[in-house]
């Protein structure tokens, strides 16, 4: 299984939970990261936005 950890806005992960792919990332702050099961999720356009924001959100400014 290949996972990815996404920051994501935490307004929108109990949304994406219920997604299949898409777990609460437990070994980290539940409240701002998912793991996207990259093998598994298949709205590719969607996972491609997550990645841009997670990048937005940890980016150094």
């Amino acid at each position: 299984m290949e996972i990815v950890n996404l920051k994501c806005e935490s307004d929108l992960i109990p949304n994406l939970i219920h997604e299949n792919g898409i777990y609460p990332a437990y070994h980290m702050n539940k409240q701002h990261w998912i793991s996207v099961d990259i093998e598994r999720y298949e709205d590719i356009e969607k996972l491609k936005m997550l990645v841009d924001m997670s990048y937005q959100l940890v980016e150094h400014k």
